[in-house]
């Protein structure tokens, strides 16, 4: 039997912003997560074994992506 991958994916979301200036909203966005201390919580990044995902950049809803944790236990 093949096993099932699962990860855990905090997500993160920008303000809204104006269309033009989506480079600057991924930018800060990243900035963001970049500060976010998953350990505080019981995990770490896991992205050497799951891919983080990226919503279309639109304006009215600001930039949203999530990156895979794990739990320290599961090391």
């Amino acid at each position: 039997m093949e096993k099932v991958l699962e990860w855990n994916y905090p997500v993160f979301q920008g303000e809204p912003y104006d269309d033009d200036k989506y480079e600057e909203a991924i930018g800060k966005l990243w900035e963001r997560i970049a500060d976010f201390n998953p350990k505080v919580y019981g995990y770490e990044w896991d992205d050497e074994t799951a891919p983080k995902f990226q919503l279309a950049p639109m304006g009215w809803r600001g930039y949203i992506e999530g990156r895979a944790v794990r739990a320290i236990a599961d090391r």
